[in-house]
């Protein structure tokens, strides 16, 4: 299970956050069945550029690999990264510093 630790000071918005983040789940799923890689793309670009801010490397990593292997159009790498998107998500773990 993924531990992360988030300023103290991110503590109010951090749910919004967290809520957002599961509601990608439903649409890159979605997106995903419909093979909509311009979509997985812009949506991986999304959360890789706001998950750094928030403590949330290893997302951001994630999604950025998504967004590049999307753009290059390898649907088995964006299919194992969507996974993985999810199990990060569903797992993850907020400590307060």
């Amino acid at each position: 299970m993924p531990k992360v630790q988030v300023e103290k000071e991110l503590e109010e918005i951090m749910p919004t956050f967290l809520k957002n983040r599961v509601n990608d789940i439903s649409t890159l799923k979605a997106m995903l069945t419909n093979h909509d890689l311009a979509g997985i793309k812009k949506l991986g670009h999304k959360v890789s550029g706001s998950s750094g801010g928030y403590g949330f490397n290893e997302l951001g990593r994630i999604a950025k690999d998504l967004e590049l292997s999307a753009e290059n159009g390898n649907l088995e790498k964006v299919t194992t990264l969507v996974e993985d998107f999810i199990n990060y998500v569903e797992s993850i773990e907020v400590e307060y510093i």
